[in-house]
């Protein structure tokens, strides 16, 4: 592997790029360019900008991959094009990207030259945009909560849930604001994953119990509330709770 102290034209906070294939040293780009990237920051979007030189009278067509998602763009010759594709991938995964041409040149065997290389386009640089970390979907959702958008407030918090399904908080915030539209089922569901991915949290299991009581299942809340009790007998919203189990 290597670092982004390379000449390779890529923009954004890249970790490492694993080992290029199908680029040359000036920037020519031949029938398939391919290479991996870990990126520190959550990637929004991979942004591919390049060159169609005078050797394709006609355009050439490519196609950009990032992982699963593909575009596809066509260009006029001696202009810049641009593609790009959102994405939404955390922090230190691994993202396979590749571009496909369509169209090559080949100098030698076209008789113009002794370049033998299969050429598609001139490489200028690709831009790998930051994306939000899952805190920052958190805090944002916040603030949304806070203002009385509870709704939006939801859908922030279902993001960070794509970005990082492993984040308990995420499941916990997302239940809390659907509690207050009332919608118990979907936050049952939600609070289920948060106590899933950590069962020892008293407020992970007390929100649950809180819910399922709301949501009319008493029987399953009291499990949930002897849970947290024998965790933390001592945590502040438990008596609240309890009268509400019991009442």
């Amino acid at each position: 592997m290597q670092d982004n102290k390379t000449k390779f034209p890529i923009n954004g906070s890249v970790k490492q790029i694993s080992e290029l294939t199908g680029l040359f040293d000036d920037m020519w780009v031949g029938k398939k360019l391919s290479f991996t990237i870990k990126n520190e920051h959550p990637i929004q979007e991979v942004e591919l900008q390049g060159y169609i030189s005078d050797q394709f009278p006609e355009g050439n067509t490519f196609i950009l991959k990032v992982d699963k998602e593909s575009k596809q763009i066509t260009s006029s010759p001696g202009q810049v094009f641009n593609c790009s594709i959102p994405v939404a991938q955390s922090a230190y995964q691994k993202t396979k990207i590749e571009v496909v041409s369509e169209k090559i040149f080949n100098s030698k065997q076209q008789g113009v030259g002794d370049d033998e290389r299969d050429l598609g386009f001139i490489l200028i640089h690709f831009n790998i945009k930051r994306g939000k970390t899952a805190a920052e979907y958190l805090k944002e959702g916040k603030k949304l909560e806070k203002d009385g958008d509870l709704e939006a407030a939801s859908t922030i918090y279902q993001q960070a849930i794509a970005l990082n399904p492993k984040f308990s908080w995420s499941y916990n915030k997302l239940g809390e604001a659907l509690v207050k539209q009332g919608k118990y089922e979907e936050a049952v569901a939600n609070y289920h994953q948060a106590v899933e991915l950590n069962p020892n949290s008293p407020l992970f299991l007390c929100n649950l119990a809180e819910a399922l009581t709301k949501k009319g299942d008493r029987d399953q809340a009291i499990l949930y509330l002897e849970k947290m009790l024998k965790i933390d007998p001592d945590f502040p919203q438990q008596k609240k709770i309890v009268s509400q189990v019991h009442s």
